[in-house]
């Protein structure tokens, strides 16, 4: 699993002066992951509840040496067999605490 981009869904909502809100456009067009502050993955999502059984998070180093940045790839393993289908949830949060998540399946 990736998390290949990131769009701040609401930047006008925020409460930032002109300089700041500038200097987010920047980031925004140059480097949208760097607005991931945290995301998971629910590898069987039932459509209710997420149950988060991986995470990563700005300033955590197990799962990389950088302790600003999120990482952007996820490996599972050792999930049990599941026949049919599995629906996969993952959930990001930004610096600003907005949230976005995306459903696939996956066979």
């Amino acid at each position: 699993m990736s998390i290949d981009n990131y769009v701040l869904l609401s930047p006008d909502a925020l409460n930032m002066d002109d300089t700041n809100r500038q200097k987010l456009q920047k980031i925004v067009n140059s480097d949208p992951m760097a607005l991931i502050e945290y995301w998971s993955v629910d590898p069987d999502y039932d459509g209710h509840v997420f149950r988060s059984i991986w995470q990563d998070y700005r300033g955590n180093t197990e799962n990389d040496d950088d302790p600003y940045r999120v990482v952007t790839i996820a490996s599972l393993t050792d999930l049990p067999v599941k026949d049919g289908p599995r629906r996969v949830c993952i959930r990001v949060v930004d610096v600003f605490g907005f949230e976005a998540e995306a459903i696939a399946e996956v066979a």
